[in-house]
């Protein structure tokens, strides 16, 4: 993505919703951070994350105040945050190459695609906790998900199946195309 379509991104009101306090509180329990840790908030937004970590080594980003997540550089231990949807490949990428031990996301719940799992298992990370929750004002349910390196993940995933007929995604089901038919037009 370039940087002209990453500010662009950045400009979707939806990717600026805050977390509920509570809901964030829940979110650092499930952290586990230490004290001797660098942990790093990487949209601090109003600072529910931010602002009610334990005692530890912390550090933010916040674009507003110009401290851009994808130009910090420094390896943490700790990633903690609810980062903007409309990013989340790049978002993920950025992450994964700064942390060291494990971060904590909040995810929408068709967020977690087996393309992003496969990123965080190739990198090396495995899904160790997940919790189900819904905000009442936000687009859909959403997962908290603690990913650690070198731990056995506790979610397995398979690629896309593709249409048996033809092997490709043809739009079978789609618009209303029968689910149960090819929809790849015949060869002429």
């Amino acid at each position: 993505m370039s940087a002209k379509a990453i500010h662009k991104a950045r400009s979707i009101a939806n990717d600026r919703i805050y977390t509920p306090q509570p809901l964030a509180d829940y979110i650092i329990g499930m952290a586990d951070i230490q004290p001797d840790e660098w942990v790093l908030d990487p949209c601090r937004g109003g600072g529910a994350f931010y602002n009610h970590l334990p005692s530890c080594h912390k550090a933010y980003c916040e674009l507003e105040e110009g401290k851009d997540f994808y130009d910090w550089k420094t390896p943490v231990d700790v990633v903690i945050g609810n980062p903007p949807y409309s990013q989340w490949n790049q978002w993920l990428k950025h992450t994964l190459s700064i942390c060291k031990d494990r971060f904590i996301y909040v995810f929408g719940v068709q967020s977690l695609t087996p393309r992003r799992l496969k990123m965080i298992e190739e990198a090396g990370f495995g899904i160790t906790a997940i919790h189900l929750t819904k905000v009442a004002w936000w687009m859909s349910q959403s997962l908290i998900v603690v990913a650690k390196r070198g731990a056995t993940s506790i979610l397995s995933y398979s690629p896309i199946h593709t249409c048996p007929e033809c092997s490709i995604m043809c739009g079978r089901g789609i618009k209303g195309r029968n689910p149960n038919e090819c929809a790849r037009p015949p060869a002429k």
